[in-house]
């Protein structure tokens, strides 16, 4: 990995996270990830072993769970920095923390004693489980049933877009309990996998994106003691929501690392290659261009170091996790672009991240709400937050 980096608002042992998520990411991710791209490969289960033996799994754990107990923003310094291997496999690696962190934070003490250990040393791998073939954006629309039986529950339906679908042990799985109820009705169920009843579809094609693992998977009667009863109706919705302004503020913070690479590739090049006489560098169109691509990428990184800090103090960072990730995707598409347009033909081979980079740019664009989603929330939010400040 190359380009530009800068000093995280971190203190010194979170900042040693940060750069030991880079020799991880050097090691384990990038070696293969242009394979992996050309395969639609999901990421191997040694690359999370060694992602929990490295103490990345439990990284938000608390210390007397067996976790390192770091910061949210040092969370997502951690995964800007392993997007810019790959972000698809920063994603799926990141799918896992988040998992472990919901388990932790609201899973009860059996729960944990249960699932905990596996999790953490890489052993099992999790996913959360909320989109549905039918509901999209509006996972309140979910159909995927759940109905109680003696001892426990049963789970029928069908969910899409399952990261680490293709090989995860453990679900953080959303259901409906009262079909008519929307949000009510759901709870999340802590959903063995290898369950009989659980069947995986094929990895979807995604380009950009194999890393991920995404897939299709089908319930068909499988049943969930009530002690693995994670959020109940009325509670599991809300949780998700919460989870998912944290999981926006994720993706922009990858996106960043996606478009600090190639901008240092970019800069690197056009110093030394020559055209005309002088450096690409020294051409104003050029510099110009990228001089874009720099400004853009310190103000998104801006906007997600403060949506990070309200999530980390508790605050409602609903709004500031909508434009974080709104400005980051719009952002990224033009901007490795231009890097890519900097590169010349060389922007195009296997051996530079560019078509990968771009590719994930815009499946970052549809993950966690699009940004048409981001923008309505940022316009429901206009009158409470905006309003009422115009000089009299």
């Amino acid at each position: 990995m190359t380009g530009p980096t800068m000093d995280p608002p971190l203190p010194a042992e979170e900042r040693a996270f940060v750069a030991r998520a880079a020799a991880f990411a050097a090691a384990v991710i990038a070696p293969d990830a242009a394979g992996r791209e050309r395969r639609r490969e999901a990421l191997p289960r040694p690359a999370f072993r060694r992602y929990a033996a490295e103490g990345f799994a439990g990284l938000t754990v608390p210390r007397a769970l067996g976790g390192q107990g770091a910061s949210f923003p040092c969370k997502i310094h951690v995964a800007e920095t392993m997007a810019r291997a790959c972000m698809a496999s920063a994603f799926a690696l990141n799918n896992l923390q988040s998992g472990i962190a919901r388990l932790v934070r609201e899973g009860t003490p059996e729960q944990r004693e249960r699932w905990l250990p596996g999790l953490l040393a890489g052993d099992l791998v999790s996913t959360i489980v909320l989109t549905e073939p039918g509901a999209g954006s509006d996972a309140s629309a979910m159909a995927t049933l759940a109905t109680k039986v003696d001892g426990g529950w049963r789970l029928r339906g069908d969910k899409a877009w399952v990261t680490n679908g293709t090989h995860a042990d453990l679900a953080l799985l959303h259901a409906q309990t009262a079909p008519g109820s929307g949000a009510r009705g759901i709870a999340c169920f802590l959903a063995d996998l290898r369950a009989p009843g659980v069947t995986r579809g094929a990895p979807y094609g995604l380009i950009g994106g194999g890393a991920i693992g995404a897939a299709a998977i089908a319930l068909d009667d499988v049943f969930v003691p009530d002690a693995d009863l994670l959020a109940p109706p009325g509670e599991a919705f809300r949780r998700a929501m919460a989870g998912i302004t944290a999981a926006r503020v994720h993706v922009s913070a990858m996106v960043n690392g996606m478009v600090a690479e190639c901008l240092g590739r970019a800069v690197d090049h056009a110093g030394t290659r020559r055209a005309f006489g002088r450096t690409l560098l020294e051409h104003q169109g050029l510099r110009w261009s990228l001089a874009e691509v720099a400004t853009r990428l310190e103000a998104s990184r801006l906007l997600v170091d403060r949506a990070a800090l309200l999530v980390e103090q508790g605050r409602d960072a609903i709004l500031e996790a909508s434009q974080a990730k709104l400005f980051a995707v719009e952002m990224a598409l033009p901007a490795v672009s231009a890097c890519m347009q900097a590169m010349g033909a060389d922007g195009l081979t296997d051996a530079q991240p560019f078509a990968r980079h771009l590719a994930a740019a815009r499946i970052a664009a549809y993950v966690d709400g699009t940004s048409e989603i981001q923008r309505d929330r940022i316009g429901l939010l206009l009158d409470r937050r905006y309003g009422g400040q115009a000089l009299p």
